[in-house]
């Protein structure tokens, strides 16, 4: 039948104003439509969802798009405009709109990953009527309490281990020492450290390997930097990103799974469990992965891959 079309498509499409690289991958045009939204901020997605989670494609639609000051979008243009959550939020809604135009959808599936689960969570609860369900993954809640349950960990590792030169960069980092907290990315860039070195950032070493190669494997994103990105997406959105709370958000219209690494000591996901566990929603789930830090869908992509499809094929 002519509606089993295949799809691929990589273009540069215009949102909120800046033109925008967006890519869409599937089996069938029948299938339903999954907009991932990635992370960073300004760290895309796009190479790692195409060498680890192509299974995706079999049975969604796979939209991934590199938001503006990130990726492909970045080197399209390396001075966009109005890098802010709600103008993020404003291009993703006008993607949304365009996607479920394009395939004859009412309702989208919704996936945000880090700090695009601050934009997909603002987006299911601001525009519920478009979005057949939300994925949080490494779902963020609260980035300041956070920060504290993230210190408490790392102090408790450090004492098991007599690691007075962690404990000693703690304090500094307790105290917003200027030398090490000049803003609170740098807190956070400094605190990350301390995560990594107990495996709370990245639980399973061996993906890292796995996630490298994604990044060096393909011809268009073999000279981005990813660093520059980020510190360019990282530094306007830093406000925007620290003021990030949801415990006021007690309804959500429709269904919401988080799926959460068992060791994400980056963001707390003891704080995602707790938010949801007060929820109200048509349906509420959350869903571990045992053997993963803050990036189940890399450091566990077979599983991930295979826990979507289930959901929601």
């Amino acid at each position: 039948a002519c509606s089993q079309n295949k799809i691929e498509e990589k273009s540069f499409i215009n949102l909120g104003g800046e033109i925008q690289y967006v890519e869409i991958t599937g089996e069938s045009t029948d299938n339903p439509v999954l907009l991932f939204i990635h992370g960073g901020p300004g760290w895309p997605q796009t190479p790692q969802l195409r060498y680890q989670n192509a299974a995706l494609t079999k049975k969604f639609i796979l939209a991934t798009w590199d938001q503006r000051g990130s990726g492909k979008s970045f080197i399209n243009n390396p001075q966009a405009k109005n890098v802010s959550l709600a103008q993020i939020v404003t291009d993703a809604h006008e993607l949304t709109v365009l996607l479920k135009e394009k395939f004859h959808k009412n309702k989208i599936l919704l996936a945000g990953f880090s700090w695009g689960s601050i934009v997909g969570l603002t987006l299911a609860e601001k525009y519920p009527q478009d979005y057949a369900a939300y994925i949080g993954i490494s779902q963020v809640i609260n980035i300041h309490e956070g920060l504290t349950v993230t210190q408490n960990w790392i102090s408790k590792q450090a004492k098991k281990n007599n690691d007075t030169a962690t404990l000693h960069i703690l304090a500094q980092l307790k105290s917003n020492d200027t030398t090490l907290c000049k803003t609170p990315l740098d807190c956070f860039l400094n605190q990350y450290g301390l995560v990594s070195k107990y495996k709370g950032a990245v639980f399973n070493p061996a993906s890292e390997q796995e996630i490298n190669k994604a990044m060096q494997e393909y011809e268009d994103y073999k000279n981005y930097d990813w660093t520059q990105g980020f510190l360019y997406s990282a530094t306007r959105l830093e406000n925007d990103m620290f003021s990030t709370n949801f415990n006021s958000v007690q309804n959500i219209k429709i269904p919401v799974y988080l799926i959460a690494g068992r060791h994400d000591w980056n963001v707390p996901q003891v704080l995602a469990d707790a938010w949801i566990k007060k929820l109200d929603a048509p349906h509420k789930e959350i869903i571990w992965f045992e053997n993963s830090g803050h990036g189940p869908l890399e450091e566990e992509p077979k599983k991930f891959n295979e826990v979507l499809i289930e959901k929601f094929k």
